[in-house]
């Protein structure tokens, strides 16, 4: 059978939340190893740890289901350049 796990695979700062967001990959490992796969596991699906919060409160973003056009994930900030 099958082992599925849920894993934090990238973090990012919610400005929406005020808290620290993991990205969580559902990971699917197989009993048996593939020899001509690329992983040792296959992605089922990805969810932000605040995803269902942040549709409950009303807040905008593709984890929560509002907003497929705003990924907090994929965004990268702009560097302060010094004076």
């Amino acid at each position: 059978m099958a082992k599925i796990a849920w894993e934090s695979v990238q973090k990012h700062w919610c400005d929406l939340m005020q808290e620290e967001a993991h990205l969580l990959e559902e990971r699917i490992y197989p009993d048996d190893l593939l020899p001509d796969a690329a992983l040792p596991y296959q992605v089922g699906a990805r969810k932000c740890s605040f995803g269902i919060d942040c549709n409950l409160a009303g807040y905008h973003c593709r984890w929560a289901w509002t907003n497929p056009d705003y990924d907090p994930f994929t965004e990268r900030p702009t560097p302060v350049l010094p004076l």
